[in-house]
Formats: C-alpha cells, sequence, structure tokens
C-alpha cells in the first residue's frame, strides 16, 4: 500500500533555524532513509509514485532516481518496471533448495530454522474443473478434494497454494482430520500409496487480484509457479498441485550432473 510522508530538506532544526552545508544527495539519502524507517511502511509495502515522493523530500526527481538506484542496489528497495518501487523484505527469509528431492514447504522451510504457518485454509470436495481435470488425468466434473492454504513465515506470506486430488483416493473429511499444512506430508504419513516421483514445471506468472491481496503484493507482480503432479509407481495420479512463491523469498535450482563417457 502507498503511504503519506512529509519531510523537511531545508536548514530547519528542533533548535531553530542552521545552515545545512551538506549536499543535496546526502540530505536527500538521509531523508529518504527516514521515511523507510519511519514505520508507515511494511516491508512490501508500495512507495509514493515518484512525483509525489519527490514532491514531500523537497528533492528533484533526478536527485531521487539516483538515491533510489543506491537503495536499490543496498537492499532497501525493490523497483518493478510498470509497477512501482516497494520496501524491500528482510534479506533472511530468502529460502534457496534443489528440486531434486521432493519435500514439502514445511519441511524446506523448517529445516531452515524458520517458524511456518498455515493460514486461509480451505478443505472442500467439488467436481473437477477442466483445467483440474487434465491436471490429474481424470474426466471433467469428478470428485476432487482440494485443498487451499497461504504459507507464512516470520509473519509474512510467502506462497500460496493450491492442491488437488482424486476424493476416491482421500476424502475432504479424512484431509480434515490429518492434514498438518502439506498435502505430500499427509500422503507421505499414510504410506499405503507407494508414491515414486513427481513432474514439476516452474513458470513466471503475473499476481491477480486474489493473489495480489493473499500475498500483500502490487497486482501485476512476478510469481513462481511450481506447477507439480505426484505419481505412485503404478503411474496413477495422486495430487496436482499449483504453488505460487513470492521470489523475494524463494530460489530454487537443479544439480545437472556431467554424463559418465562410455
Amino acid at each position: 500500500m502507498a503511504a503519506s510522508f512529509s519531510s523537511k530538506s531545508d536548514s530547519q532544526s528542533a533548535g531553530g533555524l542552521r545552515l545545512d552545508n551538506r549536499p543535496l544527495y546526502v540530505r536527500a539519502e538521509e531523508a529518504l532513509l527516514a521515511l523507510l524507517e519511519s514505520g508507515l511502511l511494511e516491508p512490501g509495502d508500495r512507495l509514493p509514485p515518484e512525483p509525489e515522493l519527490a514532491q514531500q523530500l523537497g528533492i528533484s526527481r533526478s536527485t531521487l532516481r539516483e538515491v533510489m538506484r543506491t537503495f536499490e542496489a543496498r537492499g532497501l528497495v525493490t523497483r518493478r518496471q510498470g509497477v512501482g518501487t516497494f520496501l524491500s523484505r528482510p534479506a533472511l527469509l530468502v529460502i534457496e533448495s534443489g528440486l531434486e528431492t521432493l519435500e514439502s514447504v514445511d519441511t524446506l522451510v523448517r529445516r531452515r530454522g524458520i517458524a511456518v504457518q498455515t493460514r486461509d485454509l480451505t478443505i472442500e470436495e467439488r467436481p473437477a474443473t477442466p483445467e483440474l481435470a487434465r491436471g490429474l488425468g481424470v474426466a471433467a466434473g469428478s470428485r476432487l478434494t482440494v485443498v487451499t492454504r497461504t504459507k507464512v513465515a516470520a509473519g509474512q506470506p510467502v506462497a500460496a497454494m493450491v492442491d488437488a486430488l482424486p476424493a476416491s483416493v482421500v476424502s475432504a473429511e479424512d484431509m480434515r482430520a490429518g492434514f498438518q499444512g502439506s498435502a505430500l506430508d499427509y500422503l507421505l504419513a499414510r504410506g499405503d500409496l507407494s508414491l515414486a516421483h513427481a513432474r514439476a514445471d516452474i513458470l513466471p506468472v503475473a499476481a491477480d487480484e486474489q493473489q495480489a491481496a493473499t500475498l500483500n503484493i502490487a497486482p501485476g507482480t512476478v510469481l513462481l509457479l511450481l506447477e507439480e503432479t505426484l505419481y505412485t509407481l503404478a503411474g496413477e495420479i495422486v495430487d496436482f498441485s499449483r504453488n505460487y512463491f513470492i521470489p523475494d523469498f524463494f530460489k530454487f535450482h537443479v544439480v545437472r550432473r556431467v554424463p559418465t563417457k562410455p
């Protein structure tokens, strides 16, 4: 969200008027830093538009741009082309992982020593939409157990997740009784499905209005979509998930090995 600020870049101080001979750039940087640390903005909030912010700080737009470039390099703000400038989130929440091992986000985050909570949880049975039917390889209208939730780490939303499972594999009632935050962890704990592997596709997508509200970001912000299909040893699809991650928090990599020479 945008906030309104006022700042004085002239020579006035609490004890009266005094001459400030420091370069304008230095004073502008000090004023902007005070703005960011004022508590009126929270991590992820959007700063006022450039013309408005320059006027409030009492500096030119060219000086503001120079200060913004410095602050962006320091990781204090994040500028998104065509969207705006945002107060950066703490760097300590960046979670990096390889995709070679299939594990839940809950497990991944907790291994980093970061508490993770599940919010906005819904577990319901409903007919498969054409999109979910294709993902699960079932007929449209088939009964599914759909789990949606938001993942929160250190008090900040970091991912929005949707899992769809055939109701014949697990009912919504059973899922509600045993769900601890992860559909994958639930299935692994059951131990009766002989889970084998998952196919994952990673795509950049723009956050829609609903995702933006859920994750406390601006609409149009680029998210990492991890679309995953979970298979049993028999080749049966038991889970199709669409997980939307904020790139500020998550980095994924894949280890590629050099083939053995014949």
